[in-house]
């Protein structure tokens, strides 16, 4: 029993980091549409091994509203310029919300240990926005709107708010 579910908690990590280089690695090379698929991908075989995932689906359509309005808010207020097809219209790019959508699966599982977890979830994402941000502009797929402080403060802030709301919301999704 403990290897299957070391097996599934493997699955979920790994799955998310493949997700991650595709996605990024494809729309570095203007391939806007492959990150999204290997990210549809990871979710069947993932939903294939949870046997009763019904709570999770609907935490993971909040994930993708939530991750579109941040992204397009971001992107709206000129903070945050996406690469793809959607961002000339003013939209997040679905290659960006499915990421947040990826991420989500992790919180359910891999991440499942911040659950109530709310001060580490903040401090978490007040350290990792900047980071991930400042990666994706060094590969050209985000440019800033502003200086890179202000971009870095920015998102920092926003994800010290939303990464203990995201585990907030999990929380409750599983009657926690």
């Amino acid at each position: 029993m403990i290897n299957k579910i070391n097996g599934r908690l493997a699955f979920n990590v790994i799955g998310f980091y493949i997700c991650w280089w595709i996605t990024i690695f494809s729309v570095s090379r203007n391939i806007f549409y492959l990150g999204p698929i290997s990210v549809l991908l990871f979710l069947f075989i993932h939903f294939y091994n949870v046997l009763n995932h019904k709570q999770e689906d609907k935490f993971l359509i909040i994930c993708l509203f939530l991750g579109f309005i941040i992204e397009s808010t971001l992107l709206n207020f000129n903070i945050i310029i996406h690469r793809g097809f959607l961002s000339q219209y003013n939209i997040a790019p679905i290659w960006a919300v499915s990421l947040w959508v990826c991420f989500g699966a992790t919180i359910y599982h891999s991440f499942n240990w911040m659950s109530k977890q709310y001060f580490v979830g903040a401090i978490l994402g007040a350290f990792s926005a900047p980071v991930i941000y400042f990666s994706f502009k060094s590969l050209g797929i985000i440019e800033f709107g502003m200086s890179d402080l202000s971009v870095g403060l920015l998102v920092s802030f926003v994800w010290c708010l939303f990464i203990p709301l995201f585990i907030f919301i999990a929380d409750r999704r599983l009657g926690l």
